[in-house]
C-alpha cells in the first residue's frame, strides 16, 4: 500500500473533520471584508425650564436629572447638551431651545416644559398647539427619539401651599387657583401632551403618575418647596431611564 503524501494526509484530515456530526464548519471570512460598522452615537439634548437645568439640586451641574441620565442610562460616546432654561415656556423654547436642539442633530431628546406655562396662564389649547409644533419639529422627521413629561402633581407643593396662605413668593400669575381647578388644569394640560404625544409618535413618560410627591416623598422635594431636590431629581431620571430603556 502507497504511503499518502503529506498534502494528501492534510486534505484528508480536512475531509474527516468536516463530517464530525454535531459541528457546523465556520463561516469563511472573504478576504478584505469591511468590519460591521458600528451603530452612530447617541446625541442627547435636554429641551425644559428650571428642572432641566437642575434648579432645586445642591449642584446642579452634576445632580440635574437629565445629566444623572445621561451619566447613568447612556453608552459611554453618547454626547449631551442640556438646553433648559429656568423658566422657559413653550413660547420660548420654539425661540430659543429648538434652534438650539436642531443644530446639533440629535438622535433623543428630552422635553419637560408644562410648568411654566401652566403658572403663567396659558390655556390647554394654545398649550398643546406650541408643543406640538416643538415636538414635530424635534422629531426631524423620525430621525430623533423624543421623550416628553407629562405635569406631575401641584396641589401639595409646599409653595403652593404658601401662596395659598398669602405667604412667600407666588408663582402663578394672576390668581391663585383653588385646589379642584389646579387639578383641573394639570389634568388638561396633560391631556394635551397625550394627544401630542399620539401624534408625533413621541414617548410619554408619565410623571404625574408618581401622585402627590410632597407627601409620599418629601425628600424629593428642594428646599425651595417647588423644585426637585437631588433626590427628586434621580427619581425624574429613573423614569426617564425606564422610557429609554422601553425601546
Amino acid at each position: 500500500m502507497t504511503r499518502a503524501g503529506p498534502a494528501a494526509a492534510a486534505l484528508l484530515l480536512v475531509l474527516l473533520a468536516a463530517c464530525v456530526p454535531g459541528e457546523a464548519p465556520a463561516r469563511p471570512v472573504p478576504s478584505g471584508a469591511a468590519p460591521s460598522p458600528s451603530p452612530p452615537p447617541v446625541v442627547y439634548a435636554a429641551v425644559g425650564a428650571s428642572e432641566t437645568a437642575g434648579i432645586g439640586a445642591q449642584d446642579p451641574a452634576r445632580q440635574a436629572w437629565p445629566t444623572v441620565l445621561y451619566l447613568t442610562s447612556l453608552p459611554p460616546s453618547a454626547v449631551y447638551y442640556n438646553l433648559g432654561v429656568p423658566g422657559e415656556t413653550t413660547t420660548a423654547a420654539l425661540g430659543g431651545e429648538l434652534p438650539e436642539a436642531l443644530a446639533v442633530h440629535p438622535t433623543l431628546v428630552t422635553v419637560w416644559l408644562n410648568v411654566d406655562d401652566l403658572a403663567a396662564g396659558v390655556s390647554a389649547g394654545d398649550y398643546e398647539a406650541r408643543l406640538g409644533e416643538l415636538v414635530h419639529a424635534l422629531r426631524r422627521g423620525g430621525a430623533a427619539r423624543v421623550l416628553v413629561a407629562n405635569t406631575p402633581s401641584l396641589d401639595r407643593l409646599p409653595v403652593y401651599l404658601a401662596c395659598r396662605a398669602g405667604a412667600g413668593a407666588c408663582p402663578f400669575a394672576g390668581a391663585v387657583p383653588e385646589p379642584a381647578e389646579l387639578n383641573a388644569l394639570v389634568d388638561a394640560y396633560d391631556a394635551a401632551i397625550a394627544r401630542v404625544v399620539g401624534r408625533e409618535g413621541a414617548v410619554l413618560v408619565d410623571l404625574h403618575a408618581a401622585g402627590e410627591v410632597p407627601d409620599a416623598h418629601p425628600d424629593w422635594v428642594g428646599a425651595d418647596g417647588f423644585h426637585p431636590s437631588a433626590a427628586g431629581h434621580a427619581a425624574i431620571a429613573a423614569r426617564f431611564a425606564a422610557a429609554v430603556a422601553g425601546g
